[in-house]
């Protein structure tokens, strides 16, 4: 989706050394024969991607799986601007979050269809670690790929241990690392100024070879951000969040079958705390505006972040790859906050009825204040090995992938005992003709260590509980089936199961059960290509998960019984590509209804998350005039149903419920060469929340839910260099 202008001869010299503004005077100019070169008119965003690594681990396209992956392209990063991750994932229907501050228990953890999913992964195989998820800025990503569904299978259950999450799929980030396809240079930065609130955000990424065999990289951000809460309420006049990445990397090929090379990050943020508002019937409750906060102005939530993760690629022969990787990543979080106020007995039942508490002036007086200092740590290893033959006897085909590996992690949180996985992923992918059969097998040995917790409540009591060590394996199986009778249509099923052991939890009795929880997906659709760039996927997905932790409270302390069943069903639709070559397009949908099958009544089936979200983005470039010619305008469209405030994830009232929200952006983008300026810059302009919703973007209890952003005016500029 290209301005594309053919020339068969360029000739260097003086004229153009001069448009580039490169050249000096006293150079010889030079005559090359370059053939047929492409000349770039203003960008449009690519929202397919070619091929996705996520769903098997070997570079497939999307629409040859048997599994559903979607994925935010560097484009569409680009063109959306996100600050995080949660700022990005809301663009994909069916992903949610339990609250965008570090005081929640699973700070920057996701869940997918309805039910938990891994924590978010590098490559797919290292774990950022507890809270990144909330300062991870998506322009250091090549691409961020979801692949929806258990995925143990795949991935191993590492972000599933000591907790039910990972039965609703997978989130794997590509970090963007240095490469030997050329120098390259680009700035971005963006202005966004609205009501009470104003961001100063800018990137910078530079690749830069070094012989011919050898290329360092650097990719950098800063944030600088007032949000709308931190200039209302009791935390009215608090400093802006300040935030800063940066992620150098290293390539090497000292011949053409091997590449070494190195990844970091590094990331450092210090936030105005928030912990939101509570929520009576789709409005800010207990006397609290839109936008203000209960915690004080000196109130912050501190991370640090680390990632080195060297790797080696060598590609043995034409049809076998051998990948080696270790990493070690590290984080310290740090958070003061104040909670909104909270009741219970008959005060609480006075705000159920009105949205009110029985003492209108507490809603900044509350005891629960919270202050915590923590840090996670994890170590990887694995070797993958990927082999594929197209050409076997009688016209099949096969691809063959094998991984062990291994993974150590710990933090300083009640459920953050050391612990080790080893793991071995076996898979096998058999195509003939219209048919390919994918099935594969995971192991997960588990090794929980002996350890001491000491735990404080909010009434300074402290708790010390010494466990000895766990020991628990899982088995994790998948089967996937992929017919394509034509070129154009694609009819594709997948039957998959995840089994981890929940470790870290004990009983009533003292005991620690360790049965894994299971959880198992059948999924069937179909994709069609109405037009040569553009398919459309539709699947259906029901999700069974058994023997999950539920929480009871026996003399004043929790604990956990393995008795919880869930299911979650579903539908959904996406529609991604180019309807034109100045036309591109990305809208999804999914339906989703979450049932609790040991709870009866409204308890069991209410919409815990929203059963309707969709979403749409279209960018279209403008052509036919001068004046107009290569400006591209872009509009996307957020909804989401209504749906209900919970209490550790269980239905509370009827009246704590938030309203649905429809959420418009515009943006446009103006190449500088309209004004007599350089090629490869652009200014940009964009509205977000165009119409100004009020809305709840995500909760964590009833009492604290999280506003979503007013509007705001951004203008930008990016280019190459």
């Amino acid at each position: 989706m290209r301005c594309m202008k053919h020339a068969s001869t360029l000739v260097w010299g003086a004229g153009l050394s001069l448009a580039l503004g490169a050249a000096e005077t006293n150079e010889t100019a030079v005559v090359a024969d370059l053939g047929t070169v492409l000349v770039e008119g203003s960008a449009l965003s690519k929202y397919r991607p070619e091929t996705v690594n996520g769903g098997s681990w070997t570079d497939e396209p999307p629409e040859k799986l048997p599994c559903v992956v979607e994925t935010l392209t560097e484009d569409f990063i680009r063109e959306k601007n996100p600050t995080d991750l949660n700022d990005l994932l809301r663009w994909v229907p069916g992903i949610e979050t339990g609250g965008t501050s570090l005081l929640v228990r699973q700070p920057g953890l996701f869940s997918v269809r309805g039910m938990g999913g891994t924590t978010p992964a590098f490559d797919g195989v290292i774990p950022m670690g507890r809270g990144a998820g909330l300062f991870m800025d998506p322009y250091l990503m090549e691409r961020v790929e979801v692949v929806k569904g258990p995925m143990a299978s795949l991935n191993g259950g590492a972000g599933a241990q000591q907790n039910n999450n990972g039965a609703g799929g997978a989130i794997n980030l590509y970090l963007k690392g240095a490469h030997l396809r050329g120098d390259e240079r680009s700035f971005q930065e963006t202005t966004s100024v609205g009501r009470n609130t104003w961001r100063q955000r800018g990137m910078i990424d530079a690749n830069e070879v070094v012989g011919e065999k050898a290329a360092v990289r650097a990719v950098g951000s800063f944030d600088i951000y007032s949000p709308t809460y931190a200039n209302h309420g009791s935390q009215s006049g608090a400093d802006p969040r300040q935030q800063y990445s940066l992620a150098p990397s290293f390539v090497v090929r000292p011949n053409d079958d091997v590449t070494l090379g190195l990844k970091t990050l590094f990331v450092s943020s210090d936030s105005p705390s928030y912990i939101g508002v509570p929520v009576w019937r789709g409005k800010p409750g207990g006397g609290y505006g839109w936008y203000e906060s209960s915690a004080r102005e000196g109130d912050r939530s501190k991370y640090s972040g680390l990632m080195i993760h060297p790797y080696v690629d060598w590609q043995v022969t034409d049809e076998w790859l051998l990948k080696f990787g270790g990493s070690f990543t590290y984080s310290h979080m740090e958070q003061k906050t104040r909670e909104p106020y909270t009741e219970s007995g008959a005060g609480l039942d006075h705000y159920f009825a009105t949205g009110h508490w029985l003492n209108d002036a507490a809603k900044y007086q509350t005891t629960n204040f919270s202050e915590s200092r923590n840090f996670g740590r994890s170590f990887t290893l694995y070797a993958r090995s990927v082999y594929t033959e197209e050409e076997l006897p009688w016209g099949f085909r096969n691809s063959f992938v094998a991984q062990p590996d291994f993974l150590y992690r710990e933090d300083s949180t009640s459920f953050g005992a050391p612990t080790s996985r080893y793991g071995a992923t076996l898979q096998d992918s058999l195509g003939w003709g219209w048919v390919t059969l994918l099935g594969g097998l995971r192991y997960d040995y588990f090794v929980e260590n002996a350890n001491t917790q000491k735990s404080t409540d909010r009434t300074g009591k402290v708790t010390v509980t010494r466990y000895g060590e766990a020991r628990e394996f899982a088995f994790s199986p998948r089967g996937g089936l992929t017919v394509q009778p034509l070129d154009w249509l694609v009819f594709f099923g997948n039957l998959s199961e995840t089994r981890t052991p929940t470790l870290g939890y004990r009983d009533a009795d003292g005991a620690r059960p360790t049965d894994p929880w299971v959880a198992t997906q059948l999924e069937s659709g179909f994709r069609v290509r109405p037009l040569e760039k553009l398919w459309l996927s539709a699947s259906y997905f029901d999700i069974d998960q058994k023997n999950t932790p539920v929480a009871e409270t026996v003399g004043g302390d929790t604990f956990y019984r393995f008795e919880g069943h869930n299911q979650s069903r579903g539908v959904e639709l996406s529609l991604s590509g180019d309807i034109t070559e100045n036309w591109t397009v990305m809208a999804m949908y999914a339906f989703t209804k979450y049932e609790d099958k040991t709870a009866t009544g409204k308890a069991a089936s209410f919409a815990r998350f929203p059963r309707h979200s969709f979403t749409l983005n279209t960018s279209y470039r403008l052509h036919g005039f001068d004046l107009i010619e290569d400006v591209v305008i872009g509009g996307s469209y957020r909804f989401r149903s209504k749906s209900y405030a919970t209490m550790r994830g269980a239905y509370v009232d009827e009246n704590l419920y938030f309203d649905p929200s429809h959420v418009f952006d515009v943006n446009l983008s103006v190449p500088l060469t309209k004004f007599a300026g350089p090629e490869d810059w652009f200014l940009s302009f964009g509205v977000r929340n165009l119409f100004g919703e009020k809305y709840f973007e995500n909760s964590r209890h009833y009492y604290e839910c999280f506003v979503g952003e007013p509007r705001v005016f951004e203008i930008g500029l990016r280019g190459r260099f």
